[in-house]
């Protein structure tokens, strides 16, 4: 079963039953009582007519999706109106990276000017939430919802019997889903999962669904199903009998793909949509990646996670399922001893990386650099009984920082891939000895990160850019907030836990810093290369704990950032003077429009929400 989730969701599954058996099966609504046959195909074919055919693309209609979304509703009957509430609450249950305040007032969006109110009792549903579907979930409604209707359009004109044979056969469904000219989304992947919960993972991400099947290939018969999902359902039932007690402690047995030590084998990074290429898949091919963007977007720790992710998923291939879950404590070391890292800066040149000459008393050597000293490492390796040996990962860590170019030396065309494992002859070599040589072996693997505000990505050697894939790493809404909520606990005293006001404030906070970034990047100053990365205001903790030390009573309803009239409460002018404006002042050094740059930046991030 798939049903495991961090949090209760026993109302959030009833209120999918009512949707199935009142909407799908009829056309009675889900929460607006007074309101019959709401869930008629008429109704939906109108919404379908009023969004799905009148799409409005970039700044039509104001350029946000609730501007778009009332002047596509203009026309629409109250009824209408409420269908879409309903719908945009189905579509909500899903995500636990919205509060329920945020998930109200979203819905209650699309009811303005109804004359009816959201009922209280669907809190209990819209609080509990199954896990977060991901960045583009929010940025883009407009397919998520325009899925949905289209889904539900389409089954709700199959007969009765069609319909009730379709929710009662997974894979018909999952069929069903994929048999549109609307393009698959996230929404597809939920959907499976509300309908199907014992048979579609809460995976709300393709690339995910893709990189478990990959790194769990080897649970599987040679006659495995093709499609993804029905691997994953044979993959959980395989790992059933090397985790009887699950992964996930919660006294059920439950197995779940975001737990470790099965995370740790498929992936933690992101590929920035959902159903794109993933990194690990990226690193796998090209064997180079470069992670880039401003300061502070945790490139270094995404290719920390990253090697670790490729080492582990590597020991489940080689080593396979049973000798991987009873040998963790050597699948731990392997980790800690194959992920080389190595922070470049001017010093760092061809005599360091590849080979240079060294006094040695009165007489100068050639002796190997870093690389090689990796390679032999690597080389070197010994597992306990047997196991074969792992790859390993070379972190460099500001390549921008030198000349990269000149610092590889021979490995730069030894990169290829075509190239791995060939041996070549280093120039010089000492009297009386062979020359040495250099090999980069098959199972090396590079990721490098960089801050573009160091160095352009357009200004690197483009030889150099051809032998790694790239992968921008912006700021991330998403990671903002759960930097801030696992650190909460961590800086801030337990009186003031992170309460579900608190999380309203953090998410406030969330949306100023992309506010800040959007004013950033349209800045004629400055630039998209420019944003500030999520780990800066992540710093909020800090502030938020030093305020609150002497605090007898919590900020009234959970106004730790902003008070009850909008104005920003003392952690967060603290974190606009100290980390922040200072930061935005350097930008801006030289620049005659600086003091009015800083005070519309201002006004973006400590302005009321």
């Amino acid at each position: 079963m798939a049903r495991y989730t961090e949090h209760q969701r026993g109302q959030l599954d009833q209120t999918v039953h009512r949707w199935k058996s009142q909407c799908l099966l009829g056309d009675e609504p889900l929460v607006f009582a007074d309101f019959p046959g709401l869930w008629s195909v008429d109704r939906l074919q109108e919404l379908h007519r009023l969004f799905n055919d009148n799409p409005l693309a970039g700044e039509a209609a104001g350029g946000r999706f609730f501007t778009k979304l009332d002047e596509q509703l203009s026309t629409a009957s109250v009824e209408v109106r409420l269908l879409t509430a309903e719908a945009m609450l189905v579509h909500l249950l899903f995500s636990s990276a919205m509060t329920t305040a945020g998930k109200r007032r979203t819905i209650e969006r699309t009811m303005q000017d109804s004359g009816v109110s959201l009922p209280a009792s669907v809190d209990a549903a819209l609080g509990e939430g199954i896990g977060d579907p991901g960045m583009r979930f929010n940025l883009r409604r407009d397919l998520q919802l325009g899925y949905f209707i289209e889904f539900v359009l389409r089954l709700k004109q199959q007969p009765l019997d069609e319909r009730i044979e379709l929710l009662e056969n997974p894979w018909q469904l999952r069929d069903f889903a994929d048999d549109t000219r609307w393009s698959t989304n996230e929404m597809r992947h939920i959907l499976l999962h509300l309908l199907c919960p014992d048979e579609f993972e809460r995976i709300s991400s393709g690339a995910h669904k893709r990189q478990i099947a990959k790194a769990f290939a080897g649970f599987l018969d040679t006659d495995a199903p093709v499609d993804v999902d029905e691997r994953l359902f044979a993959i959980r039932q395989r790992l059933q009998s090397f985790l009887p007690d699950g992964n996930t402690h919660d006294g059920r047995s439950s197995i779940d793909f975001y737990h470790q030590p099965l995370h740790a084998v498929w992936g933690t990074t992101s590929s920035g949509s959902s159903d794109g290429v993933a990194d690990i898949e990226t690193l796998l091919w090209k064997k180079q990646l470069v992670l880039y963007g401003p300061p502070g977007t945790s490139k270094t720790w995404q290719a920390g996670k990253l090697a670790e992710t490729l080492i582990r998923q590597e020991a489940m291939k080689r080593w396979g399922a049973k000798q991987f879950f009873t040998h963790a404590q050597a699948l731990d070391k392997a980790v800690e001893d194959n992920v080389f890292r190595l922070q470049l800066h001017p010093g760092i040149g061809y005599e360091q990386f590849i080979r240079g000459l060294r006094l040695e008393g009165n007489v100068t050597r050639y002796r190997p650099g870093y690389l090689p000293w990796v390679v032999t490492q690597l080389e070197a390796q010994h597992h306990p009984d047997g196991l074969a040996s792992l790859p390993g990962v070379l972190i460099l860590d500001e390549i921008n920082r030198t000349n990269v170019s000149e610092m590889l030396g021979e490995a730069f065309s030894l990169l290829e891939r075509d190239q791995r494992g060939k041996p070549v002859q280093l120039p010089g070599f000492d009297e009386g000895q062979q020359p040495d040589v250099l090999v980069i072996p098959e199972d090396l693997y590079v990721i490098a990160t960089m801050n573009e505000i160091d160095h352009s990505v357009e200004s690197l050697d483009f030889a150099l850019r051809r032998r790694f894939l790239w992968r921008e790493c912006p700021f991330d809404r998403d990671a903002l907030i759960e930097i801030i909520s696992s650190r909460w606990s961590q800086d801030i005293t337990a009186r003031f836990g992170l309460d579900e006001a608190a999380i309203e404030q953090v998410h406030m906070l969330a949306d100023r810093a992309e506010a800040l970034n959007a004013e950033i990047e349209n800045s004629a100053e400055l630039g998209r290369h420019y944003q500030i990365g999520h780990t800066y205001f992540a710093d909020i903790t800090f502030f938020v704990g030093t305020w609150t030390e002497g605090r007898r009573n919590r900020p009234p309803n959970g106004t730790y950032l902003w008070n009850s009239r909008g104005n920003p409460q003392p952690p967060l002018t603290d974190l606009w003077q100290r980390s922040l404006e200072p930061l935005l002042h350097q930008y801006l050094a030289g620049s005659d429009l600086r003091t009015d740059e800083i005070s519309r930046f201002a006004e973006a991030f400590l302005g009321r929400p």
